[in-house]
């Protein structure tokens, strides 16, 4: 029996709840890979915080949307939007930070959600698997082994599925929301940072190049 033989007889044994397992398991794991994807997409273009203020001074080239990092994301789509009233402005600004933040978190509950599905689809499949077993000792009583034992093995199998999706899946899930945090934590410095610039007087607007060694390395 080769491997993918053995996947399948795995699953016929596991009864009706390996379908919705599997589902579960496809679609967790793919939106793993893809916020994975994103968040090493998001860190390798970095934009200084001493680099801002050129950029919104118009001294340097715009910033453009798109996979180059959560700042250079907020500093685009506040360049495309803004007034030129400086109230206005830190408003837009304010809501530039507030819309990125609400894509880095993107994935993330519907990640957490499966994974925490999972196990209780397996103990549904216990549930089944047991009811089974009950059912063919009511009917033939305990001398039909084989009958017995695929009652108990459904039971088995589905837990654990359930576990075997669960538990990495639940890991990757805090892993990936701690890198999620973190460059959070950047952006908010970042945005501390730029909302200064907006609000200092104009003859006090710090200069590209004088910020060495405060800018960072964030997204």
């Amino acid at each position: 029996m080769n491997g993918l033989e053995a996947v399948v007889a795995y699953t016929r044994a596991g009864g009706p709840v390996m379908i919705p397992l599997i589902v579960v398991s496809l679609l967790m794991w793919q939106m793993v890979v893809m916020k994975s994807l994103w968040l090493f997409r998001v860190r390798r273009h970095p934009l200084r915080i001493a680099d801002a203020p050129a950029r919104m001074a118009g001294r340097d080239r715009a910033p453009e949307a798109g996979p180059e990092g959560s700042r250079t994301a907020v500093l685009a789509y506040f360049l495309e939007h803004r007034t030129g009233d400086p109230e206005t402005d830190r408003i837009l600004w304010e809501v530039a930070v507030r819309r990125q933040i609400s894509r880095l978190d993107r994935y993330l509950p519907a990640i957490r959600v499966l994974g925490a599905v999972a196990p209780l689809l397996g103990l549904l499949g216990t549930v089944s698997g047991m009811v089974e077993t009950f059912q063919v000792i009511g009917f033939q009583g305990t001398g039909n082994s084989q009958a017995l034992a695929s009652g108990i093995q459904e039971a088995l199998i589905t837990t654990q599925t359930g576990l075997l999706i669960a538990i990495p899946g639940l890991f990757a899930g805090q892993v990936l929301t701690q890198k999620v945090r973190e460059i959070e934590g950047e952006l908010m410095v970042f945005h501390r940072a730029v909302d200064q610039w907006l609000t200092a007087p104009r003859d006090r607007l710090p200069m590209h190049g004088k910020q060495n060694g405060k800018g960072g390395t964030g997204c």
